[in-house]
């Protein structure tokens, strides 16, 4: 299911289980981003680092 929150309105976003990761994707204009969530990660902090730190990460699980 996709959530907004309040402060990136032009942002959609949504988790998804890949395997035993849970996995925050971010997505506006076509842009999709995502990064794994850790059990004790606050989902408000990481979407924060995520939209203003994108990087780039290969996992190989």
């Amino acid at each position: 299911m996709k959530f907004q929150l309040a402060g990136f309105e032009s942002w959609t976003f949504q988790l998804v289980f890949c395997g035993s990761l849970l996995v925050l994707e971010a997505e506006r204009d076509g842009v999709l981003l995502s990064t794994i969530l850790q059990p004790m990660d606050c989902t408000r902090t990481r979407i924060h680092e995520l939209i203003r730190q994108p990087s780039c990460t290969l996992a190989n699980h």
